[in-house]
């Protein structure tokens, strides 16, 4: 499997390539993404989704934190087709994809328990206001996307961007 791959890179730029961040930031969130994962592992036995922690029988591909944690960091940072991804931690495509929509909010605990997980939404626009102040420039990256033109004439006012062609025009 890939993660024996991994384990023995000793390589720090390969490693950031495969996973995002370097070996020494791996083993510090592993510890997290542990904590994490057992807290959410707790959590669903107290809402009973599950009647007890998973304890013997086949322990599967991912079968350590490590090995978790790999493969959603390595799922993030290449963005393969669960069929890739699949072959790669030999498992097929259903099971990828079901692991990474499992993954991720654990993912997301552990880095809210660092503190380093961005604010992405917000409640208010004095929310976002406080969220902001602490930098100095901020750069937004947005595009425009056609729509269907009502046949409202102050709708379409609303609507109008100041741009007549979708076409761009060669100079």
């Amino acid at each position: 499997m890939i993660f024996e791959k991994f384990k023995n890179l000793d390589n720090d730029r390969m490693i950031k390539a495969t996973i995002g961040m370097s070996r020494a930031k791996f083993d510090q969130l592993v510890t997290d993404f542990t904590a994490a994962f057992q807290a959410h592992q707790a959590d669903r036995l107290q809402q009973k989704e599950i009647k007890r922690l998973p304890s013997g029988g086949l322990k599967g591909v991912l079968d350590s934190d490590e090995k978790r944690l790999f493969f959603l960091l390595f799922y993030l940072k290449t963005y393969p087709t669960f069929d890739v991804l699949g072959f790669h931690f030999e498992l097929s495509a259903g099971h990828a994809r079901d692991y990474i929509q499992e993954f991720m909010p654990i993912l997301e605990r552990a880095l809210k328990a660092r503190s380093v997980y961005p604010e992405r939404t917000f409640e208010t626009v004095e929310r976002f206001k406080q969220a902001i102040e602490k930098y100095s420039e901020i750069y937004m990256d947005g595009a425009e996307i056609s729509c269907v033109r009502p046949t409202d004439k102050e709708k379409q006012k609303e609507r109008y961007s100041g741009k007549k062609n979708a076409i761009p025009l060669s100079l």
